[in-house]
């Protein structure tokens, strides 16, 4: 379902080649994402794509929370997006550039655009991923392996967060924000947001609304 979603739209797409910012501000809006996927992931991936998603985004004022595609959806949360994990999340033991079917390795994620509106429909391309850090990774223990992988799916899918949440298809200079992620951006040790992308983020955080009527159901 959610891919014919995202096929209805024009893609804006990261392009990524292969060649600190902080805030004191605590998170206090929720940011609800909804995970697809076309095959069984590396669970260990995918929990470290998560946990470093957290810590990223809380700088921004937000607190993540997650969600399957089967699961209804929660309309108190401020801001729903659907993720989709495009291939396999993960690079094999040993494996080669030559491994698997061909992928763009240019395009690494994207984020679906109407009418130059930034809608909350974004794909990790999980392919072209492996494709470029297999040189790296091939030869890492296998914990080791899923820790940068589901760190560098982490800072793909934060870069389309910004995307979505400041509602721009622009970027910006430098960290996450900016418009091309080299090797060693998706692998360092340390790649964040940067002061002015935090600022622009923490501006877009919606205001908390009181409603007596939330312990109401739904109806949904």
């Amino acid at each position: 379902m959610f891919a014919r979603l995202l096929a209805a739209f024009c893609l804006l797409n990261l392009a990524v080649v292969p060649c600190r910012a902080g805030s004191d501000d605590p998170a206090n809006s929720e940011l609800l994402l909804y995970l697809s996927g076309d095959l069984p992931q590396s669970l260990h991936a995918v929990d470290i794509m998560k946990s470093e998603l957290a810590s990223l985004m809380q700088s921004a004022g937000y607190r993540v929370a997650w969600r399957d595609s089967h699961s209804k959806t929660d309309s108190t949360a401020a801001t729903l997006v659907v993720v989709q994990l495009q291939g396999a999340c993960s690079v094999p033991a040993g494996s080669s550039a030559s491994d698997g079917p061909a992928a763009d390795t240019k395009t690494l994620a994207s984020t679906a655009v109407s009418d130059d509106v930034v809608l909350p429909f974004s794909i990790i391309n999980c392919a072209a991923l492996s494709r470029v850090v297999w040189p790296s990774l091939a030869q890492e223990p296998g914990a080791r392996r899923d820790f940068l992988y589901g760190r560098a799916m982490a800072r793909l899918l934060a870069h389309e967060l910004y995307h979505i949440l400041a509602n721009t298809r622009d970027h910006e200079r430098d960290g996450i924000a900016k418009s091309h992620f080299t090797f060693t951006d998706l692998l360092t040790e340390r790649f964040e947001f940067e002061h002015t992308t935090l600022a622009k983020l923490q501006r877009a955080v919606p205001e908390v609304v009181t409603d007596t009527a939330a312990d109401a159901p739904s109806g949904r």
